[in-house]
């Protein structure tokens, strides 16, 4: 009896395992991608010295005239 318990715990724990391997690379929520084909003009006002020596995108906020 105790021989077919720890079989079976041993399978489950295997089988959870795998599940989480399968999955983990799967994304819950995927990323939000923003197609605009028209060209925006945009004025600079002010960028910060951190923004510059970063090699990610640069942070852009609307203020006026945001559709």
């Amino acid at each position: 009896m105790n021989i077919d318990r720890y079989t079976k715990s041993v399978l489950t724990i295997i089988a959870v395992c795998q599940c989480i391997m399968v999955f983990r690379e799967t994304p819950i929520i995927k990323d939000a991608i923003a197609q605009n084909l028209d060209p925006i003009h945009v004025t600079v006002d002010s960028v910060r010295n951190s923004a510059l020596r970063d090699a990610g995108p640069i942070e852009v906020r609307c203020i006026a005239g945001c559709k």
